[in-house]
């Protein structure tokens, strides 16, 4: 794991995100606009991992409706997903919503998904961050580097 960060850019919205040195990237996957891996490691494990989504927001839609529903949906998609936290804080300069949830992984066991969610020029963006619920606190820092260090264009 690298606690070294770079600088990514990305290639359409122009948000810029660091991401650890050596971590697996592409903007190719459907329905991300960045996702980041770790390496492999030589045992079985779940590869920590850094995704960016956007969605277009309607317009009468505020911060606490679109978060609400956006955490919703995690029970839908997550085996026995349980949000355990949500706090309000700023990020970039932006009004956000950081939210930590603990789901199933099928192959590997407990898994921690913590989420900064905000809205910019009409678009949802979410930061998330995924660990092996073991590891969850070895990788809190670096995840919190990352999602705070969130610049937009």
């Amino acid at each position: 794991m690298s606690d070294l960060l770079e600088t990514h850019r990305h290639s359409i919205t122009g948000f810029e995100l660091p991401v650890p040195v050596g971590w697996e990237r592409s903007e190719e996957v459907e329905a991300c606009a960045l996702v980041a891996v770790e390496p492999a490691r030589g045992d079985p494990h779940l590869r920590a991992n850094v995704v960016v989504t956007l969605e277009v927001v309607p317009e009468d839609e505020d911060l606490e409706a679109w978060t609400l529903r956006s955490l919703a949906s995690l029970r839908e998609s997550l085996q026995e997903a349980q949000v355990l936290d949500v706090e309000t804080l700023e990020i970039s300069g932006v009004p956000a919503r950081r939210a930590l949830t603990h789901y199933l992984h099928a192959d590997h066991g407990g898994a921690a998904l913590e989420q900064w969610l905000l809205l910019h020029r009409g678009l949802g963006m979410v930061i998330s961050c995924t660990t092996a619920a073991l590891e969850y606190d070895d990788l809190f820092d670096l995840t919190h580097a990352i999602a705070e260090g969130l610049r937009l264009p």
